[in-house]
């Protein structure tokens, strides 16, 4: 014996072979003094918070064997109990388990049918055909390379000046503009004197 162990056990033995003072005389004695020294003061609340957190991830026997060690921990009853199971089950085991004709009352058989339904699940999911891909990706390595020609931008025939290309587009919107100015003036006025938006 070392660490805590040793420094709580040496104590209580010394007195043993000294018969003196008040040494615990019964396995129950020595359990009793055992929790008092190591036991965690909170641990009815961490069993009933990890209980309460527990959910199936893998399978229901494995749940149900965590489930099981928790409850060595705590003093529920056991609709508590069983609220509390069926609460963490995985959806699909708890569905099918409440599709059952006559659904059982007691813990021992709950876990029984839930372990059952998941084996059952298991055993389908294993025999399910596979789904055959309808076309299998081909990997073909191939390698290529490419060259890329330097081209002088000016002798492209899509190639447009810069200088060029706005006195283009000036020339252009000037031209709309007459144009729009020419079909407002032949337009009727109706009596109304033109509008000179353009002149401002």
């Amino acid at each position: 014996m070392t660490d805590k162990a040793a420094d709580w056990a040496l104590p209580i033995i010394g007195t043993i072979i000294k018969g003196e003072g008040n040494p615990p005389t019964t396995i129950q004695a020595l359990t009793a003094k055992f929790k008092e020294a190591f036991a965690d003061p909170n641990a009815k609340r961490a069993a009933a918070r990890k209980i309460a957190a527990l959910t199936q991830t893998t399978t229901t026997a494995e749940y149900v064997t965590k489930f099981r060690n928790l409850m060595a921990e705590l003093d529920w009853n056991e609709e508590a109990y069983i609220a509390q199971f069926t609460r963490g089950l995985h959806w699909k085991v708890k569905e099918l388990l409440s599709t059952k004709d006559s659904v059982p009352d007691e813990l021992e058989a709950i876990f029984a049918a839930s372990i059952k339904i998941d084996n059952i699940c298991w055993e389908n999911e294993e025999n399910r055909p596979k789904k055959v891909p309808t076309k299998s990706p081909v990997t073909a390595t191939t390698s290529t390379t490419t060259t890329t020609q330097r081209v002088c931008l000016s002798e492209d025939p899509n190639y447009v000046n810069r200088k060029k290309g706005i006195a283009a587009v000036r020339l252009a919107s000037a031209s709309s503009a007459a144009k729009k100015d020419t079909a407002s003036n032949n337009a009727p006025t109706d009596g109304r004197p033109r509008s000179r938006k353009w002149l401002r």
